[in-house]
């Protein structure tokens, strides 16, 4: 049992912390919303996010891995739909892994 506390302690503060921060992020939003020359940065922020985690986790990552990305950048460009493009992206991760787990 003693071991479990520090193991809850940091989930508890790690919680708290996400949800901070995203309070905090759309306290901020809804004072900068009418500032006009922020409005594209603003709409165009989620899909620069998206990226910044996306690209470097793929850089070092195999074929299946950059077609799974290249799905995913070619869905969100045509369709500008973030799930289909997610729920794509991973059902290409996990059918192309286990294609090329079963041809080695």
């Amino acid at each position: 049992m003693l071991e479990q506390y520090p193991v809850l302690v940091t989930i508890a503060m790690m919680s708290a912390i996400v949800y901070a921060t995203r309070l905090g992020g759309y306290l901020v939003g809804l004072q900068i919303r009418h500032i006009g020359w922020l409005r594209p940065i603003l709409e165009a922020l989620p899909g620069c996010a998206f990226m910044a985690i996306l690209v470097p986790a793929v850089r070092q990552g195999n074929i299946t891995e950059v077609i799974a990305m290249l799905c995913v950048i070619g869905l969100m460009w045509k369709t500008d739909n973030v799930v289909i493009a997610t729920v794509v992206g991973m059902l290409v991760l996990v059918v192309g892994g286990s294609v090329l787990s079963g041809v080695r």
